[in-house]
């Protein structure tokens, strides 16, 4: 009997025990799923906090490579945009592009022809003016004009345009009008095709060169283009800034500033302004309703490469006049 009574204490206290325990263990389980809980928020807290520093790191590392040595974002405060007053203070400095194509001939200068060997083949020259008389290059070369093919804008001593490289493209002559309606002669100093970037000098006296911007504009910051869409010189389209990033250029990626200002063909080379009406760009191309801009920064180091080489190159030109080179 007092075996029996031993047996029901032993078993009612284990029974208490293993409730006591599961209690503690349901306690202990709990408290250790709220702190994973805790601890897995707070991470992802952290990883949030991470990964917006990251995006902002990467669009500001984005937004100077894009613009180039010395100019970061513009930390100032961006004036309401007022286009008319812009308009008005910036398009003396803006100027339209007009071309005309190479002559076609009789297809010798056709670039299709200039292999080494096969312009002096004579089948080759026979069936190329053959093709030249039935497609009528001659008649086509005498009815040939000047036209619009782009925009630009004065920098440096006011007798440089910065124009998009790809407006030049095949062209024997080109000259630019000025706001006043003044057509001036130029010439070609050089271009950057990979960069899509081309200087020009002009004659005459000097214009009034556009004022660079000292930081680019943040991204959603208003934005305005200038050019010639359609051959419509001295258009403006407003927008603002899409983001900035790269994009491919014929040889090689290029930094690039993405608005959505409205352009179209004869926007090429067109200056872009902020609000305050400082040179933040250059309009390269299009590509439905966003379009590429070369950050200022990047058009002047070009602008700015050309006449080095410029400089040494024509010296030794003078040999040419029977001159020293020096």
């Amino acid at each position: 009997m007092g075996s029996v009574k031993a047996w029901r204490q032993a078993a009612l206290a284990a029974y208490i025990a293993a409730g006591a325990a599961l209690s503690a263990a349901g306690y202990t389980l709990a408290s250790t799923q709220a702190n994973v809980n805790a601890i897995a928020s707070a991470q992802q807290r952290l990883s949030d906090a991470g990964w917006r520093d990251h995006l902002a790191g990467d669009h500001e590392a984005s937004a100077r490579r894009a613009a180039g040595e010395g100019l970061a974002l513009d930390k100032r405060p961006c004036p309401a945009p007022d286009w008319p007053a812009v308009a008005g203070r910036v398009m003396p400095s803006v100027v339209m592009v007009a071309v005309i194509e190479q002559a076609k001939g009789d297809g010798s200068s056709n670039r299709a022809w200039l292999v080494p060997g096969v312009q002096t083949n004579l089948a080759t020259a026979i069936l190329t003016r053959y093709r030249a008389w039935q497609a009528g290059w001659a008649q086509a070369d005498s009815e040939r004009e000047w036209v619009t093919m782009g925009a630009g804008f004065l920098i440096g001593d006011g007798r440089q345009v910065a124009t998009a490289g790809h407006v030049l493209s095949g062209t024997e002559a080109v000259r630019v009008k000025l706001a006043s309606g003044e057509w001036r002669p130029a010439r070609v100093a050089g271009v950057n095709p990979s960069l899509d970037v081309a200087l020009l000098r002009i004659e005459g006296e000097p214009g009034r060169p556009v004022k660079p911007a000292p930081a680019m504009p943040r991204q959603g910051q208003a934005i305005a283009a200038v050019g010639a869409p359609n051959g419509w010189g001295f258009s403006l389209s407003a927008g603002i800034v899409s983001r900035y990033g790269e994009a491919s250029g014929m040889f090689q990626t290029q930094p690039m500033m993405q608005i959505d200002a409205p352009v179209a063909g004869g926007n090429s080379g067109g200056p872009v302004f902020n609000t305050r009406g400082e040179a933040v760009g250059m309009v390269s191309f299009g590509k439905g309703a966003f379009n590429q801009a070369v950050p200022i920064g990047q058009v002047l180091e070009v602008a700015g490469e050309i006449e080095r080489r410029a400089a040494i190159i024509s010296p030794c030109q003078a040999k040419a006049n029977g001159e020293a080179c020096g």
